[in-house]
């Protein structure tokens, strides 16, 4: 073998050792990447799992809100109606979330919901209102089971709040068909049970970490809509204002994109840092 293969070679094995390097370094790039990705990506299944929880908690204790305001005018067939939508419309999507958690939680809290409606006709108001405080106190456990980054995340408690509006106008515009006139009583006053629990998320877990005039924002849109739905304004009224108070709720932040974007400048930044070691390498090569 001549000298010169000798040291063509070399600088050869110099040139893989350098994209070896290279390639080595990527990989460990999109390891450490990957790694707090499914982090992130179990954070959104669990921020999922906790806002589908608390909504239907919180629409379930607007059907009861309503369920005693039926029974306390003499309204049992409306009483039934609301009484009966937690496990109807909202108990299928909370159970696989609280059995994970609390599986005996789960099951007593079904026992009570399932039960409910068909005591209605029997019990008095003082009696009902004993058996939604029960179950308003199960609520309250399930409630207590997202996480406490959540717990403690004005952002999520918006994302609540808007939920809840989305849901008001799906209601109303069943409720409310035609301005002034009820087409469907327990549509419509789903719509202002769910008003009233969105404006108490409000009030309870984010009124106190804004700022004032976004405070006052807020505010005046929830006495805007209720009183528009008093007054049985149109859905396009309600969708109106709720559109409108929308851009003030800020979106949950979605960090996918910082992460790819890290990724590709590490990348960029490798390149550069090896660019000038593969340069000399080809130069000592092609001098030789």
């Amino acid at each position: 073998m001549t000298n010169g293969s000798i040291v063509r070679g070399s600088w050869s094995r110099r040139f893989m050792m350098a994209a070896i390097i290279q390639a080595v370094i990527l990989l460990l790039i999109v390891s450490t990447a990957i790694a707090p990705y499914n982090s992130y990506a179990q954070d959104i299944s669990m921020h999922d799992e906790d806002l589908t929880l608390i909504v239907n908690i919180e629409a379930s204790r607007g059907h009861l809100m309503q369920a005693l305001n039926n029974k306390s005018i003499g309204n049992d067939n409306g009483a039934i109606a609301h009484a009966g939508h937690p496990a109807a419309e909202h108990l299928d999507k909370i159970a696989p979330i609280i059995e994970k958690r609390n599986p005996e939680l789960i099951n007593e809290l079904r026992d009570k919901l399932t039960r409910l409606p068909s005591k209605v006709p029997a019990i008095s108001y003082e009696e009902l209102r004993a058996e939604i405080n029960a179950i308003d106190a199960l609520f309250e456990n399930a409630s207590n089971l997202i996480s406490d980054e959540n717990k403690g995340s004005v952002q999520f408690w918006f994302e609540v709040m808007k939920m809840l509006l989305e849901h008001t106008e799906e209601e109303y515009e069943e409720g409310v068909e035609e301005e002034g006139k009820v087409s469907s009583a327990v549509e419509y006053e789903d719509a202002q049970a769910f008003i009233v629990r969105a404006e108490h998320v409000f009030t309870t877990k984010v009124k106190d970490s804004i700022s004032s005039d976004t405070s006052v924002v807020i505010e005046r849109f929830f006495n805007d809509v209720k009183m528009a739905m008093d007054e049985k304004r149109s859905a396009d009224r309600i969708k109106e204002l709720v559109d409108g108070i929308m851009p003030v709720i800020p979106e949950f932040p979605i960090n996918l994109m910082l992460i790819l974007v890290g990724v590709v400048a590490l990348t960029i930044m490798i390149g550069r840092v090896l660019m000038p070691i593969k340069a000399t390498i080809y130069n000592g090569y092609s001098n030789r």
